[in-house]
């Protein structure tokens, strides 16, 4: 290749030379960017609550105790619409009449209206005004009329009934309310506990893994220079392999209990979430007989049980009223006159009086004399259901303090065993050192050892959330107000 055939070749190849030297530039800021951005992008900022965090949390974000607040919006809508039943009410009147026939054409219209009011005690006045074109000309008067109950829908007691009915289940939706925010109380507690609970054993069991695997490796040296036998170093793998497993479990309670959190807690399943919980408690001494004693006067649902009976045998005296037969005294007085066609009122000097009873009643009054007995039923119901009630508190005071008596115990035992197995633990660890004998008493002591901590653990944890639930039980977890006591 001659001198010109080089330079051509070299000068073409240089811009190539170029753009490989930019494509490697690219290529290596990329990759030095990217590791840095992504995370960046893909980052969620884990969620860190303490147990009152999470229990405001609860209080304020939960979909049950949202759905309760919205019961009684709908209820208080109940009753002001209720209430309407007694105000003044303004209907206008208007109609257009045209017929036709051979002799003549006849259009009639008519306006006016009327202004009326249903007083609390039953009775009902109105005012009605209109002016109408006839073919003789037009028309106007003033009608005043007032009707009164004479037996049935006469009082206060029965005209009200609606109103009261729904002032009813206002009272009931707040009752509701209180006793769905006592339930997502103990359920956030359970959670965040449970939660707390299942870290405490993820620790444990790689505090466990750890020092099985420490062992493994001092049992397979002594193995290679024959102080252990293969069985040694089986036995301890196999004990791995158990305490992988109940690891591996462990971390699975520990999802599904944050899951569940989150949804009591309204949260998207993908935020991470950790909590903090106090593990510190101190032993409860309330008695059976007290803590009945603050249930039955202090449970909403007790509350609730007397008021359905009040409200039922309420019913019932309106189904005993309405037995009484349907008459009606109304009283109308209509003043009316001409209007010429210079529009003032030439002959404005009619004068209808009317006074009218009626009644439209079955005599029998087989149907609310049948309704009478279905609303004398009723009481006798919730009577019934007030003293299952009662029963239901007092079983549920005692479940929670039995349980927190046998946790107490539990715990004692518990720690009693972590004593003993931590001796057999020591003794069996300086045996297996001076070759006195294998690691099986090694093992199963050790595993002794983390089986209590973990029990002691779980019955720790367990007696806090019974805590919570004993004051659920006997009323005294929430206040008036929803608040935490």
């Amino acid at each position: 290749m001659n001198k010109r055939s080089i330079l051509k070749t070299k000068a073409a190849g240089a811009p190539t030379c170029h753009r490989r030297g930019r494509f490697v530039w690219v290529v290596l800021l990329t990759a030095w960017v990217l590791p840095l951005t992504a995370p960046m992008a893909g980052a969620v900022e884990p969620l860190e609550l303490r147990l009152e965090e999470a229990i405001d949390w609860a209080l304020r974000d939960n979909r049950s105790i949202r759905d309760a607040r919205l019961a009684i919006d709908s209820s208080e809508h109940g009753v002001i619409a209720a209430r309407q039943a007694f105000a003044v009410k303004v209907r206008p009147l208007s109609s257009i009449n045209y017929s036709s026939s051979d002799e003549r054409d006849i259009a009639v219209w008519e306006v006016g209206g009327s202004v009326s009011r249903t007083f609390e005690t039953g009775v009902t006045a109105a005012v009605m005004p209109s002016v109408a074109k006839g073919d003789a000309g037009y028309d106007a008067d003033v009608g005043f009329s007032i009707t009164v109950p004479l037996l049935r829908g006469l009082g206060r007691e029965v005209v009200l009934d609606e109103v009261y009915t729904n002032e009813f289940a206002v009272a009931a939706a707040r009752r509701q309310l209180h006793r769905q925010r006592v339930d997502t109380v103990v359920e956030t507690v359970a959670a965040v506990y449970g939660l707390v609970r299942e870290e405490q054993l993820i620790g444990l069991y790689r505090q466990q893994l750890e020092e099985l695997q420490r062992h493994l490796r001092v049992t397979a040296g002594k193995e290679r220079i024959g102080l252990a036998r293969s069985m040694d170093v089986y036995r301890v793998e196999i004990r791995i392999k158990e305490t992988e497993d109940s690891l591996n479990l462990a971390r699975e309670r520990a999802d599904t209990m944050a899951d569940q959190l989150k949804t009591l807690l309204a949260v998207p399943l993908e935020q991470p979430l950790t909590v903090r919980a106090p593990l510190s408690y101190s032993l409860i001494t309330i008695g059976l007989d007290e803590a009945v004693d603050v249930a039955l006067e202090q449970r909403v649902e007790i509350r609730q049980g007397e008021a359905d009976i009040a409200e039922a045998r309420r019913k019932a005296q309106i189904a005993y009223h309405n037995i009484m037969p349907d008459l009606q005294l109304e009283a109308a007085y209509t003043r009316g006159g001409r209007i010429d066609g210079d529009d003032y009122v030439s002959d404005y000097d009619e004068n209808l009086l009317n006074v009218t009873l009626s009644s439209s009643t079955d005599l029998a009054r087989s149907t609310e004399k049948a309704k009478w007995q279905q609303s004398r039923i009723a009481v006798s119901r919730r009577q019934l259901q007030y003293a299952a009630l009662t029963e239901s508190i007092v079983r549920e005071v005692r479940r929670v303090l039995n349980a927190l008596e046998k946790s107490a115990e539990r715990m004692a035992l518990r720690r009693q065993q972590i004593a003993q197995a931590t001796g057999k633990f020591r003794l069996a660890q300086i045996k297996f050192r001076h070759g006195e004998a294998d690691n099986f008493d090694l093992i199963e002591s050790q595993g002794q050892v983390q089986q209590a901590r973990a029990d002691l653990v779980t019955e720790e944890i367990n007696y806090i959330i019974n805590g919570y639930r004993l004051r659920a039980a006997i009323g005294t977890l929430l206040d008036g107000d929803g608040v935490a006591q």
